[in-house]
């Protein structure tokens, strides 16, 4: 049985660069607060979108390739696409860009069809012009090694040790949007203090913070995260919530899905959704790549909601 993701976010003024990878180096290969979303789309391959703040589409499910070398992200990456999944997440952390490159190129859909999202990692670069250089190198390696044309989006994985190398960074995240390399840009295990240096830059603004999110957390968490993300007209992307869950949270759901005939997992990305945000997940399993994207058939009550925010 899989289990959820109940990481926890530290709303520091830098976020300490060990969660995700420490996630990702352990990671075994296994398988409200504000309104839902608005859907842009609402059926067909991919499930249904949600129209960012920039004004372009998001397919609300995304595959989030995990650590294993390029051979079996090229594997996973098909059968995802055979799935039905139309949005990658594929993350510099992962070190198989390349293998989920040539997934993409070789599968025959068309690339408009597609929804990529890279990741840059720069949070150890310090001050403005190092961080900026540091943001410009990792950009130009995503393009490099994904080698899928103009992305989607880019990601920065964390923020940077100071105000001064968060902007940076993000001035590097800009110099590749305005050269038209990439469409949107986002951040990920940024705190409501580090969004606000980077709105604060002017230019552009981060269309989606990715964060550890999931049934179980602590409710306050989720509530401040959600809201104050919501205030800044930024989406929230749960990274990685279907890794751990604790026993109590998975009866919960497992109570939940029950009478919807659903499982504990896909109660636990259902209630995601309800909350106004969206989720990428992992799995090297079949069953379980249909299963993470099988939600969009039933609603949860306020009942429900209620009990899984008692958790």
């Amino acid at each position: 049985m899989r289990l959820l993701s109940t990481l926890l976010l530290t709303p520091a003024a830098a976020l300490a660069p060990i969660e995700r990878r420490s996630l990702f180096k352990g990671a075994a290969l296994s398988s409200a607060v504000g309104a839902a979303p608005a859907l842009a789309k609402t059926s067909g391959v991919g499930g249904p979108s949600v129209k960012l703040s920039d004004g372009t589409i998001f397919p609300m499910v995304s595959f989030g390739l995990q650590v294993y070398d390029d051979e079996a992200a090229y594997k996973y990456t098909t059968l995802a696409l055979e799935c039905g999944y139309r949005n990658f997440f594929a993350s510099v952390l992962a070190g198989n860009q390349k293998g989920f490159g040539r997934a993409v190129r070789v599968s025959g859909i068309p690339r408009d069809e597609l929804y990529v999202c890279g990741s840059v990692l720069s949070n150890r670069a310090r001050g403005e012009e190092a961080a900026f250089q540091a943001t410009r190198r990792g950009c130009e390696a995503n393009f490099r090694d994904l080698d899928v044309g103009k992305l989607d989006m880019i990601m920065l994985d964390y923020p940077g040790p100071d105000d001064e190398s968060v902007q940076g960074q993000w001035r590097g995240m800009e110099k590749m949007r305005t050269e038209g390399g990439v469409a949107s840009l986002a951040v990920s295990n940024y705190s409501p203090q580090q969004l606000d240096v980077v709105l604060k830059a002017g230019g552009g603004k981060p269309c989606v913070n990715q964060l550890p999110l999931g049934v179980g957390y602590k409710s306050k968490q989720n509530a401040e995260l959600l809201s104050e993300n919501k205030k800044r007209n930024v989406l929230v992307q749960a990274w990685s919530p279907l890794r751990v869950i604790s026993p109590k949270a998975l009866e919960a759901c497992a109570a939940v899905g029950k009478p919807y005939g659903k499982t504990a997992q896909q109660i636990a990305l259902k209630w995601i959704l309800a909350k106004g945000a969206t989720y990428t997940c992992q799995t090297t399993s079949k069953k379980h790549f249909q299963e993470d994207i099988d939600v969009f058939d039933f609603e949860l009550s306020a009942k429900d909601l209620a009990a899984l925010d008692g958790v």
